[in-house]
Parts: C-alpha cells; structure tokens; sequence
C-alpha cells in the first residue's frame, strides 16, 4: 500500500512539473512577451499605438467569447487533443505574426492565439490539475503549476529584448511560434494525461470542520445578480482591468519610445517583474487564507498605486522602474488567483463556477478596452496623461470593488 501511494505522489507531482513546462514555453511566448515587441511593430509598419493595441482587445473579446463553449468539451473530449489543439492554435498564431502586414492580420491572429492559449492553460491546466489533486493540496498545486509561466519569463524577457534588438519583430515571431510549439507537442504527447483510477489518492484526509470557519454556502447567482453591489464590485473590477491591461502590455513601448531605455534595460525590467510575479503568485493565495479578501485587496490598492506612480516618476529617473516591475510583480495575485477567491469569499459557494464566469468577464471587458484606451490618450496627450488617467482608473475601481466587498461581508453577517 505504502509503495503505491508513493508511487501516485511522484505521478501527481510530475503532473504538476509538466503544467509548470507548459506555463513557461506556450503560454509565456502567446502571454508575457508580446509588449516588447509594441515599439518595433508600430516603427516598422508605423502603426499609431492605439491602432496596435486593439490586438489585445481583439484577443481578449476572443478568448472571453469561446470560454464557455470550450469548457464543456473537457470530459468528453480526449485531453492530449484539446492541449494540442489549444497549443497549437497558440504557437502558430503567435508564429503567423511574423508575416503580418496589416492592422487585420494582426488582429485576427491575436484572435486565434487567445483562444489557443484559454483552451490549453486557463482551462485545461486547472482541469488536469484538479483530476490529480481532487481533495487536499489542490490549492498549492495549481499555485506551483501557473508559477511556471513567471519561471519562464524570467528568462523569456531578456531573449526577446536582445531578439527584437538585433533581428527585429518579424523574425522573432517566428522563432518563438517555433520555439512553443517545438516544446509544447513533445511534451503534451508525452506526459499530459488524466490519472487513472488508482493514481488518486481518495482517502486525503481533509482539515475537520471543528478547526475551520464554516464556509458560505451564498444565494446562489439567481438572488447575487439582483444585488446593485455585486454590479458596484463588476465595475469596479473592469475599471481595475482597464490599469491592469495598460500595466501588462504598454511598458515596454514606454521603456522604448519615450524614455528611450536600452533593450538589456527593458530585458532586466521585465526580468525582474517576472521573479516577483513569482513571489506574488504564491504569496498572495497565502495573504487571501491568512487575512481575508478586504484586507488582501487594500494591500493590492497600494501595489497598484505604487506600480503606476513609479511609472510616472521613471519619467526623470529611469531606476524608479524598478519599483513598477518589483510591485507589479507582488499584484499579480489581483488578477490571478483573487477572482476564484473572491466569487467563493464573498458571493458565497453556491453557483461560485458561473459567478466567477460573470465576474471574468466584466474583468475581460475591461482589460480589452485598457490597452486601446490607453494608445488613444498616449497618442493625443502623451505617456504621461495616459498613466494619470490609469491610476485614476485603478484608484476609482477599487474603492467600488472594496465598497462592495463590505457591503456583502456586511450582509452575510
């Protein structure tokens, strides 16, 4: 018996290594590294920013749009085929951009790249891991599993800084839709599979309910939506999308074009920002457990406030970037791990699944409005006014979403 569960934990935390890997190449290659390439896209074709941005509007409507219809193939159809299918809609959308010439073609193949990348990691990574894990450590599991794509960034930022650097865009587009979908299939084909029976380990103990809050059950979506505080918190947390989708895709093109930073500089930056998203992917599921979802969101209110002055400030002295990329990093939990949290925490259990694909997106409808905005007022008034109006944004939306958090916490009490 002893050598069988020893044998199921290597299986189920190899499991979590391989999601990790999956993390780190294809997500991190159609995610984390398209901002560097904003500045040497709009130089060479001469796109406005706000025209260009619109990719990240156009993905994000994609993605939000095919969420629900893609979950429901999982459990009827073979996993290896959706990673595949996910994976490869990611890379070779990713790919394709090197032999875009128009506004259109971008746009359509940042369509097809985030649908790509919902299929195989905001959906199929969260399914393979719960299988695996079905009661106890499924929390830490999935936090080590999305870990990976920081991992990966880490060192992604500084390749593709130099790339672009020295190759250009076209070129580097192409390598890393190779380079994702090279890693990506060996891989999946290889080890990606759903535990057999006697893999999974059902006699987990879990914490006794006599050494534990009771959990709220909620009134189910139904009753939630007819109250005017879960819309405050949707608009409050789209408003928060709206700073979040500038912060994660403009600051390369702010590095780059008007504060005329160096590629090893810009390399280093995102470098940075992706070891501390590290630590705030971790950290911050730890803060929700420990202190409760107000007092993690007014932490994540100052780290958002902090990332978007040092932006500001980088204007005179460059090195205050690295107060953006250090607290930008420590916030990655605002927009990761806190939505699941809060659609259970505070709407209660009851429905949480379609409360959190009500609240996903409202957050996806700002975020594909954020980078779009931003380019027009950057274009008119300038990056300076642009980042204003962001912490403005950023500021007012969550006032509304810790408003509305109270007024639930009130109620449920």
């Amino acid at each position: 018996m002893s050598t069988i569960k020893n044998s199921t934990n290597k299986n189920k935390y190899f499991m979590i290594f391989i999601c990790m890997l999956i993390q780190a190449i294809p997500f991190g290659v159609a995610q984390n590294i398209q901002p560097l390439f904003i500045p040497y896209v709009i130089n060479k074709f001469q796109f406005s920013l706000a025209s260009f941005s619109l990719i990240f509007t156009f993905g994000a409507i994609a993605s939000a749009a095919f969420s629900p219809f893609l979950g429901k193939l999982f459990g009827k159809v073979n996993i290896k085929v959706l990673f595949i299918a996910g994976t490869l809609l990611s890379s070779l959308g990713f790919l394709g951009f090197g032999f875009a010439t128009n506004l259109p073609m971008f746009y359509i193949l940042s369509a097809i790249s985030q649908v790509g990348c919902v299929l195989f990691s905001g959906l199929g990574v969260p399914y393979v891991i719960n299988n695996w894990f079905p009661k106890k450590g499924r929390g830490k599991a999935l936090g080590l599993a999305f870990s990976g794509g920081s991992i990966g960034n880490i060192f992604l930022q500084q390749i593709t800084s130099q790339m672009l650097a020295h190759k250009g865009p076209s070129f580097s587009y192409i390598f890393f839709g190779l380079l994702a979908t090279l890693v990506s299939l060996p891989i999946i084909l290889l080890f990606i599979r759903m535990p057999r029976p006697e893999e999974v380990d059902n006699t987990e103990e879990t914490i006794s309910k006599n050494n534990q809050k009771p959990s709220f059950e909620g009134y189910g979506v139904k009753e939630t939506i007819k109250n005017i505080a879960f819309w405050t918190f949707g608009i409050g947390f789209a408003l928060m999308a709206i700073a979040i989708s500038a912060l994660s895709t403009q600051y390369a093109t702010y590095f780059t074009n008007d504060l005329k930073m160096s590629a090893t500089l810009i390399g280093t930056l995102g470098s940075v920002f992706a070891a501390f998203c590290l630590i705030g992917n971790i950290g911050g599921g730890a803060l929700f457990d420990k202190i409760g979802t107000k007092k993690t969101m007014r932490i994540s209110l100052i780290l958002s406030i902090l990332s978007i002055v040092a932006l500001i400030l980088a204007h005179k002295i460059h090195n205050i970037a690295f107060v953006f990329s250090i607290a930008y990093g420590l916030n990655v939990f605002s927009y990761m791990s806190a939505p699941a949290f809060m659609a259970t925490d505070v709407f209660g259990k009851k429905d949480s699944s379609v409360t959190l694909g009500i609240i996903s997106l409202m957050f996806a409808l700002g975020f594909a409005f954020g980078s779009s905005l931003f380019g027009a007022i950057s274009d008119n008034f300038g990056f300076q006014t642009a980042w204003f109006a962001m912490l403005v944004c950023s500021v007012v939306g969550y006032i509304l979403l810790l408003v509305s958090i109270a007024a639930f916490k009130k109620q449920n009490h």
